[in-house]
């Protein structure tokens, strides 16, 4: 008996060998290692606050967000490139113009969505002022948001690690896990379903362009919206208390905005497959 678990276990680790970086067990480690490199990082900010010095306003609301995704993307990058299985990182190849237009209005779609899913779990006071904190209503909190964090975070979650996971697994497989893990990296329950419904639009697109550039601007354009009603509008992050919209307008809503995110797949399912033929 002793026998037959020892060599299932080398079965397994001969088999975790031969695949790509990184496996679905590889991206928990991955998200364990971001806490830990952001819980590192603030250590010594918090003594460089104990001097009177603001750690929260200015080019520190860059650096806080940016530093501990910068030095994970960097580990990671140094992981990928060890793999044998493993070619090609960060594929930042253009895209088809004319995908433009049905990936804007299937961005605001994914915004209607988030949205009203987003008002049913109450936001915590004290994540709605960490929030306010990000997306301050300057220079420092449009590149934490629109700038930093879609093209550091498309870089890692979409760049290296569902690049990787679409080595080992089925597409589908890889880009539901690539989600989820992109929902946890938020690190608030809130997000959550929110980042994982995002995640699967712009992993999806990513399967098929290989851009991500593409992500780029998809994410950009996703925080550029939330980033400009915040500013405008302080209060909330919510369109259904912003525009005092009642539950037969929301139903109606969310139901065209869903069949606007389906009505992008079916045309973009349909462009690649001719564009497969004409290959």
């Amino acid at each position: 008996m002793n026998g037959i678990i020892k060599e299932t276990k080398v079965e397994e680790v001969q088999f975790e060998a031969e695949m790509a970086y990184p496996t679905i067990k590889q991206g928990w480690g991955i998200l364990g290692l971001f806490l830990a490199i952001t819980f590192a990082y603030f250590i010594p900010l918090t003594m460089i606050s104990l001097f009177g010095i603001d750690i929260q306003h200015g080019p520190f609301l860059v650096l806080n967000y940016a530093v501990p995704v910068i030095i994970l993307i960097f580990i990671t990058g140094r992981w990928w490139k060890k793999n044998p299985r493993n070619t090609e990182v960060l594929k930042l190849q253009s895209f088809p113009s004319v995908l433009l237009p049905v990936v804007i209005v299937m961005t605001l779609a994914i915004v209607i969505i988030d949205s009203e899913i987003g008002s049913w779990i109450p936001m915590p006071d004290i994540l709605m002022e960490m929030f306010k904190e990000m997306l301050q209503p300057n220079i420092w909190g449009f590149l934490t948001v629109v700038v930093a964090a879609p093209i550091l975070e498309e870089l890692l979650m979409r760049g290296i690690v569902l690049d990787g996971l679409l080595r080992n697994y089925s597409p589908w497989k890889a880009i539901i896990w690539s989600s989820v893990f992109f929902g946890v990296i938020h690190l608030n329950p809130w997000q959550f379903i929110t980042a994982m419904i995002a995640g699967i639009a712009i992993g999806y697109l990513y399967w098929k362009t290989k851009s991500l550039f593409l992500c780029m601007f998809i994410h950009s354009l996703n925080n550029g919206i939330a980033f400009y009603l915040m500013v405008r509008y302080s209060d909330t992050f919510d369109l259904v208390e912003l525009f005092d919209i009642g539950i037969l307008e929301r139903i109606g809503l969310f139901v065209v905005a869903s069949a606007i995110l389906w009505g992008s797949y079916r045309y973009f399912e349909n462009f690649f497959s001719k564009s497969k033929q004409v290959e």
